[in-house]
Parts: C-alpha cells; structure tokens; sequence
C-alpha cells in the first residue's frame, strides 16, 4: 500500500516497523563500510573484522571473537559473555555502521560511527602492542553530529541546572518554530531539574501539552513485556529457554522457537506491519491475540535462532505467553504486577474512542498535504499490543524506571536483564552505575528514555520520529555535559 507524500524506501520502513525503536530515518547517509579509507595492518584488519561481524549471523560474531580478540581479553570475558554484550549493544544502537577512521597507531585505533539509532559513536579499539595485535576490547563513546572529521569535543560540562536551563531554552525555540510538541522531564537523582509540557495535545480542541498528559510510547512498551516475562521467569512460571510450544502448541514452528529467541528479535517470526495490516480495518486490532492473525501464516524470515531481526510479531507472541504462564489477561497482568506496584497512575493501553481522559493526539506527514500534518489516527491500530503503544506519561515512566532499578518489580539481576540484555546466571555481573538507552517511534509517536548514572531524561511526543529526532540529538549533547552527581558520603 503506498504512503502519499514520502518515498517508497521510508515507506517500507514505516510499515515494517511501525512501533520500532527507531530514531531519524533520513538524517544522515550511511556510509558503506568498502568507502572508509582503512590503513593497513592487523589492527585495522580486526577493527574491519568487528563490523562485519555486527552484520552478520551469530556464527559470524562466534568466529570473529575467538580468532579477533587477544587470549588475555578472552580470559577476561568468555565468548558467551561477549554474545551477550554484543546482542545489548545491537538492541540498543541498532547496529554501526563506520564513517571514517579518527585516528590509529600500533594499539589503538578510533572510528566515527553511525548507529541506526540515529547517534553518533566513538569506537575506540585497544589492542595488544605485539602481533598479531589482538583485540583487548571496543569502547563505545557518544559522539556528535556533523561532517567529516572527528566527532568535536562535546562542549564544557554542565551544572545540572545550567543544562537544565539549555534544554528548556532549545525546547521553546524548537516549539515556537514548529518542531517539537510534548514532554521532558530531566531529573539528577531525587532532584526533578526540569518538567513541562509544549505545544498541543489536540489541535482541534486547542488542548495544551502539560506534564499529565498521556503520550503513546511506541515500542518503550516492549519494556514493559520484558519486565513481565523477568516477574515470570523468576517465579519459576516459565523459563527463557522454554519452546513457544508450551504455552502455544498450535502455533507454526513453535516447537523450534524458544522465549529467549523471540525477546531477543532471534526467532525468525515476521513482523506485524505488514501488506495485511496495510489492508486491512484497524480498528478491528483491539487486543494483543487479535494481531495473530497478522503473523500467523507468514513464512519466517530465517531458521529460529539463526539470525537477529527486528520483529514486532515475536513480542506479540510474548504478550500471549505472559497470559498463557500467569493465566491472566496481557493487559490486566501489567496493570496489577508492574503499573500499581510502581505507581504508574497514568499508563496503559486503551482503546481508541473509548474517553480515556488526557490523551494526545499524534501529528504525522504521512498522507497530509505537503507542508501540513494529519492526525494519526490513519495509521495506527486501535489499541497497543504487547510489542508497542501504550500511553504513558513521562513521570509514570520515570516511576518504572525506578521500581524497576530498585527491585521492586524483580530481582536487580532480572532487572538488569531488561534493560541490558544480560541473562541472569554465573558471571552476569552488572559493574558500575546503570547506563542505557530506549526510543519509540511511529507516525505521528516519538519517545526516548535514558538513563545515565543517576541523571534520567525521557521525552515523550506526538510528532514523527524524523521531525523530532534532532531536538533529541539536542538533548542528548546537553545531558551528555552533566556534571555527575556528588558522591554521597557512606
């Protein structure tokens, strides 16, 4: 089904993955990996190695960390532990892709990357100073927008207040030019640094943004899924290495799939937004098991457990498991295990046209006039399902991240599981202050949630994901210049 107005590549995207956690869809070009001007040398072969290897399958990644990294980074960190960084990266930066080498010598090289999450990254690669220079290890760090060259420094650090101040002073001129409606809320720890609302939630009734208003997440929501199935697991209701078959027998090829498989995007399940969903009434989706017809019969994209491949279908088919294990309806589940014991008043899925109080309305180009926005509505289905859509607002997202990091919602393990991939077990030690990153984007939908240390920043709004995603980049830069927060004193 054509989309009036955007060129048929972003169209594809935007059907396939209407709810994905993704940021611009055009911003910058991606630069192939055969146009970076490599220096020669076995350095620069690993280095070249490590992308490749992001691309490819899970057997690809297996040979490049046994043959690639230096014994003493393997005596470090096992190759299965690297597995599992390397899917937690792959979740969070939806891959990179390398623009230009920085800089290199003997042990040390550094490229500018572009993830697909519309950052950019530093990738600085430490090697052994004797040959074969094996890797001893890939930091990733926050790099900035522009042209070639390296990423500029980020800029002098900011008070909490000062950066505050930045933001708010970025959100009004973004507002006053057209750019941006909806939330931030910015905190450092127990101090809330900023919280306010832009723009309009609707503009047919002239209602303003404010900080209760509820704002669609996206796929912010499979968060939500995930930290149901880790209140599972932990209770022993089910397991991530059960078969799909357990809890849904009739389903195609779920004796081959497993719950691990389809959290992490590895079970070869297609996605909902597909031709069907294109063609059909949408407001017929008015819960989770309603989006099954859409997968059902779909061949799968690959063998389950394969390959890795963003797919919307396989968290709805979690949203079934967490009824089928706890035997309790998907939505009722997460009002009464994660929402109340979390405090979150104002989140849920509701059902378009039922007068749930307070929602914005989203704002999209896809089938407005040129130069215009139209309402969402067009494209979304009725309600959200377990792989996306809820509405929530900023501080009840901040109250999941709290319970959530705070045990309250399950064990730090399987809290840290949520967030960063890492399954639960022997070696699975979270070092250091949390740190990770997630967004939701649609039409008309753009949300992203970061938490840095103890300074958190969720912004929430009802505009297009590409007509949001540089006031993020904005924010981002300015929470990147925080000063951390002073150590308390034990």
């Amino acid at each position: 089904m054509p989309y009036p107005g955007i060129p048929a590549a972003l169209a594809a995207v935007v059907r396939s993955s209407l709810f994905a956690l993704l940021a611009t869809l055009a911003a910058v070009p991606f630069a192939a990996a055969d146009e970076v001007s490599w220096a020669a040398g076995a350095l620069s072969a690993h280095v070249q190695a490590y992308f490749a290897q992001l691309r490819g399958s899970e057997a690809d990644a297996r040979k490049f960390f046994t043959e690639h990294m230096s014994p003493a980074a393997l005596a470090d960190a096992s190759v299965d532990e690297r597995m599992a960084r390397r899917a937690a990266m792959l979740q969070r930066t939806k891959g990179l892709t390398p623009l230009e080498v920085v800089s290199v010598d003997d042990a040390e090289m550094q490229v500018r990357c572009l993830a697909g999450n519309g950052d950019h990254v530093l990738a600085i690669f430490e090697a052994e100073l004797a040959p074969p220079h094996g890797l001893l290890g890939v930091r990733l760090e926050a790099g900035e927008r522009g042209g070639g060259g390296p990423p500029p420094a980020p800029g002098p650090a900011l008070s909490p207040s000062e950066a505050a101040t930045k933001m708010r002073e970025s959100l009004h001129r973004h507002a006053r030019e057209g750019r941006f409606s909806g939330t931030a809320l910015l905190v450092q720890g127990d101090s809330t640094l900023l919280s306010e609302g832009w723009g309009f939630a609707d503009r047919a009734k002239k209602t303003q943004v404010t900080p209760a208003t509820r704002l669609n997440l996206g796929s912010i929501g499979k968060l939500f899924t995930r930290a149901a199935i880790a209140q599972l697991a932990e209770q022993g209701k089910l397991s991530l290495d059960d078969k799909l078959s357990r809890f849904m027998p009739d389903f195609p090829h779920a004796d081959e799939i497993t719950i691990e498989m389809l959290t992490e995007h590895r079970s070869g399940v297609g996605d909902i937004f597909n031709e069907r969903y294109d063609a059909m009434d949408r407001s017929k989706l008015r819960h989770n098991r309603d989006y099954l017809q859409l997968i059902r019969d779909q061949p799968l994209w690959f063998p389950p457990g394969t390959d890795k491949r963003y797919s919307n279908g396989g968290y709805v088919l979690l949203g079934e498991v967490i009824a089928k294990a706890s035997g309790e309806d998907y939505y009722d589940y997460l009002a009464k295990h994660l929402f109340a014991p979390a405090g979150m008043k104002q989140t849920g899925a509701p059902i378009e046209g039922d007068g749930t109080p307070g929602l914005a309305r989203g704002y999209t180009r896809q089938g407005a006039a040129e130069g215009s926005e139209a309402d969402n509505v067009i494209t979304r289905p009725a309600r959200g399902s377990a792989a996306g859509g809820s509405y929530s607002t900023a501080a009840d997202l901040l109250a999941f991240d709290r319970a959530l990091l705070g045990g309250r919602l399950c064990s730090k393990p399987w809290a840290a599981w949520v967030t960063d991939g890492m399954k639960p077990g022997p070696g699975a030690v979270q070092a250091g202050p949390p740190g990770f990153g997630f967004a939701g984007g649609a039409p008309g939908i753009a949300s992203e949630w970061t938490h840095n240390g103890e300074t958190v920043l969720i912004v929430l709004t009802n505009r297009d994901p590409q007509v949001s995603q540089p006031v993020f980049q904005e924010l981002r830069e300015l929470t990147r210049r925080i000063k951390p927060a002073a150590k308390r004193p034990s």
